[in-house]
């Protein structure tokens, strides 16, 4: 939060300075009262009713200007606290990405920052208000008599140990509720994407009970936290109330002395009440902010990157974004040296001790069975992920991964498409539209296009059409970015073998591009167009 207060400084002091404000008119209402009282009293009725009808107005317009600025404040901060961390996501590398479930991002976005959203401006800023009510508390008591706010001020004493006592079990309740919050979110997740899976098998009920489990760990997890919350408030509440009674009998004693006049007894015991208040606040405030750092601290964590942006930080990296998609510049040879790949906690090796030579615009066919590291090596190919050993090579400089990103695009296994139109899904974003019919026509996409026309929006992850139909949008998107290396991962795999091998004579026909595919199921015919077939069996090349 440190950055966005740095950031908005002027927003935050304004707020602030209104803050202090609001407490400073809340103090004063015992100063009112006790005037209005003895006015009263005295017969002066009406100047009594124009002082109060004066204060409630000007008290009401300092709420209002503080409450709107705290809103507004809020939202900017939240709006470019998701941005930030969306934006951070998208700049890691694969490798870097994959190191969290991907629910567990949605998880963070969604709950997590939802609860920094709810609460924790509101009580920063009522902890500053809070702070500045109980000086100013001090002030009128002791202007009332020194006996009260020495009374008070050592009656608070007892209170310090409050924070103390729960600060450090509400912080490790709010960790828990924020993991709680994530298998929640998994076990939502599962139930919706994986419906036809439930269905076709009839597990409704083993689903359930997964679902039941973590769904029981939530109401669990907030159970506690909200015990905690209460109990930090009950014993706040407990002592803060006493130590108004103990001033209510002060107060009546010294009536009885006849050192306070019936005004100045109100007075005394609605600025106590103004003491205590933000005492009882402060004391549940502090907890409830450090109560935040786990959240602070996985906003870091999900949204750190490694050494693939690290790296990239001199002038190299800001010509590599200077780049538009259809720009690119010249190579002739990705090489692989003694390249060996694991992924983080995993035991097997999936690629060992790789040597491979890519030339620019040749075709090459990857095979191999299930599991054998293919996948793994065409992402390395395409910068997508780092290896753990050895050199990635571009013209026989070691490479980092970007300029290969930026020179692939690809169709891969688990095709996506944005719940966007046809066109929106091709393009990207891109304004360029003069090459559309021509990877239409390649991709096999022009009936589907005049059928349900360009502007059809496709649904969530395409469930609107049928998986070729999504497969195909996925070729003319990687046609359209006109890059340099076009990666098939099965890219044909969920068409009919007739149109995947027309759509791969197709591609495989131009000359200038650098094909990398991968599949299990190329003709004799389709494997004679390509200029090397590489075979990896166990993690090696063979």
């Amino acid at each position: 939060m440190k950055e966005y207060g740095k950031k908005h400084l002027l927003e935050f002091v304004w707020v602030g300075l209104l803050s202090v404000l609001f407490s400073a008119a809340y103090v004063g209402i015992s100063l009112v009262l006790q005037n209005v009282i003895d006015w009263a009293i005295a017969g002066e009725v009406k100047k009594a009713v124009v002082i109060s009808v004066c204060f409630v107005a000007i008290f009401a317009a300092i709420y209002w200007l503080q409450a709107s600025a705290k809103v507004r404040l809020n939202m900017k901060v939240m709006q470019e606290i998701r941005a930030n961390i969306v934006a951070k996501i998208l700049k890691k590398s694969t490798g870097e990405f994959q190191e969290h479930e991907e629910t567990d991002y949605i998880s963070l976005v969604q709950n997590d920052v939802k609860r920094i959203e709810d609460t924790y401006l509101e009580t920063f800023f009522s902890a500053v208000s809070a702070f500045a009510q109980l000086i100013f508390a001090i002030i009128v008591m002791t202007n009332y008599s020194p006996v009260f706010t020495i009374t008070m001020l050592g009656m608070t004493v007892a209170m310090f140990g409050v924070p103390a006592v729960f600060s450090k079990k509400m912080e490790k309740a709010t960790e828990a509720v924020s993991k709680a919050q994530q298998e929640l979110t998994q076990g939502v997740s599962e139930v919706v994407l994986g419906f036809e899976v439930i269905k076709s098998f009839q597990k409704e009920k083993h689903r359930m009970e997964k679902f039941e489990v973590c769904n029981g760990q939530m109401k669990k997890s907030n159970k506690k936290l909200e015990m905690l919350k209460q109990l930090n408030n009950g014993v706040s509440n407990a002592l803060a109330f006493s130590m108004q009674m103990v001033i209510c009998i002060l107060a009546g004693y010294f009536i009885y002395k006849k050192a306070l006049s019936y005004g100045s007894m109100v007075g005394v015991i609605q600025v106590s009440g103004s003491m205590t208040q933000p005492l009882f606040q402060l004391f549940s405030m502090i907890p409830a902010l450090k109560a935040f750092q786990p959240i602070w601290e996985k906003i870091g964590d999900y949204t750190k990157n490694g050494e693939f942006l690290q790296k990239n930080t001199g002038k190299d990296a800001e010509s590599m974004e200077n780049l538009t998609d259809k720009q690119s510049f010249d190579w002739k040879k990705i090489t692989l040296r003694g390249v060996a790949f694991s992924y983080s906690g995993a035991d097997k090796t999936v690629l060992k001790d790789v040597n491979l030579d890519i030339q620019k615009g040749k075709k090459y066919l990857i095979v191999g069975e299930s599991g054998c590291g293919k996948s793994t090596l065409v992402n390395i190919l395409s910068g997508k992920m780092k290896p753990v050993r050895g050199q990635v090579l571009l013209d026989g400089q070691e490479e980092d991964g970007e300029k290969l990103q930026w020179l692939s695009s690809g169709v891969w296994q688990n095709v996506y498409l944005f719940n966007e139109s046809i066109e929106e899904n091709i393009l990207m974003g891109d304004e360029e539209k003069a090459d559309i019919p021509e990877v239409l026509n390649k991709a096999a996409l022009t009936e589907v296009a005049k059928e349900k026309g360009m502007d059809f929006v496709v649904g969530t992850n395409g469930d609107q059409l049928s998986g070729g139909q999504k497969q195909r949008i996925a070729i003319a998107r990687a046609l359209h970015a006109k890059k340099d290396i076009l990666i098939l991962d099965e890219g044909f795999s969920a068409l009919d073998a007739e149109m995947g091998e027309k759509i791969e004579k197709e591609l495989l026909s131009k000359s200038d591009q650098t094909i990398i595919s991968i599949s299990h199921h190329a003709s004799k015919e389709v494997r004679s167009l390509y200029d090397e077939i590489i075979e990896v069996r166990n993690g090696k090349i063979a």
